[in-house]
């Protein structure tokens, strides 16, 4: 009778240990997930002062008067939230047309300065606000693996309104994964003609774990990662799996330019490496710098980061 009394108790005991240790977990990952869907403030993401202008080296209102613009509104298939876009035409509607995707902290007027260029190339650009930038509605940051049900979407767009035209792909940074994670979609690949990555990002577990090596609670970041995950698969329908671009650049078979800097530290140069050597395309490139901070290749090496574009895609 006592051995039984002691039984109970200690299952007792290992069950309250055990409900303890999975609502720590539960709170763990909560915290994790949230912090990184909400890595980004939509506030920071409003609008472009007309320094930004000037930085990049763009006259603002020549700009604005050389090409025509029309503002537009995507529905997303996922959930149904708007998505701000500009279709900006180099002359004609029926051009071919680049999509260009911003990455974190940044909205579609920003991509303004990469817009001239492909204009000038004779293009059409489609530059679009990502989840949680600027006016698309859905709310949080998933790193690429919802954002990239945008981009896709942009491209069903397109394909009303100019349909088989040659279609490109320029991301930077986040912008970039949700590039890769597109292309890496069931047969989106296949309608793409190229694709340019700008200081792409890899992976999102590799980031939300540096963060939380950042932050030296004490916890193992292993175990907060776990319980992120978990969270992120059961509340929100994606895991870190999804967000890997360096894994699923395998699906990519179409002609990609990779451009990247060795000085880069928010995404470092080995994502950059890391996908392109998963890309299987015959017609892939990498173009590394050694010294230029994050997304700012185009700024310290303009006149050859314009001719790495236009050779790139003069050789397909």
């Amino acid at each position: 009778m006592k051995n039984n009394r002691v039984l109970k108790i200690f299952l007792i005991i290992i069950l309250v240990l055990t409900l303890l240790f999975a609502a720590f977990s539960w709170y763990i990952g909560e915290q994790v997930a949230q912090g990184a869907m909400g890595a980004q403030s939509r506030d920071d993401t409003i609008g472009v002062t007309d320094g930004f202008y000037k930085k990049y080296g763009v006259d603002k209102d020549a700009f604005l008067s050389a090409y025509t613009f029309e503002e537009i509104s995507v529905t997303s298939s996922l959930d149904g939230h708007t998505i701000p876009a500009q279709l900006i035409y180099s002359d004609t509607a029926d051009n071919d047309t680049v999509i260009l995707v911003h990455g974190m902290g940044g909205n579609m007027y920003k991509n303004h300065p990469l817009a001239e260029l492909f204009l000038s190339m004779g293009y059409n650009v489609l530059t679009y606000d990502q989840r949680g930038a600027g006016g698309n509605t859905a709310e949080g940051v998933t790193f690429g693996a919802l954002e990239k049900y945008d981009l896709i979407d942009c491209l069903d767009y397109l394909d009303t309104v100019a349909p088989n035209r040659k279609r490109g792909v320029w991301g930077t940074s986040q912008g970039g994964a949700t590039a890769v994670l597109a292309a890496a979609h069931e047969d989106t690949c296949s309608r793409l003609d190229f694709i340019i990555l700008d200081c792409p990002l890899g992976n999102m577990k590799y980031m939300v774990d540096t963060e939380m090596q950042s932050m030296d609670t004490g916890i193992p970041v292993g175990y907060m990662s776990w319980c992120g995950d978990i969270i992120l698969r059961m509340r929100y329908g994606y895991s870190y799996a999804d967000a890997d671009a360096e894994r699923l650049a395998e699906k990519i078979t179409v002609p990609t330019l990779v451009i990247n800097s060795r000085a880069d530290t928010l995404t470092p140069y080995f994502m950059g490496e890391n996908i392109y050597n998963g890309i299987v395309s015959d017609k892939k490139q990498i173009w590394t710098v050694d010294d230029s901070a994050h997304t700012e290749v185009w700024l310290d090496h303009n006149a050859e980061y314009r001719q790495r574009v236009s050779d790139f895609i003069a050789s397909l």
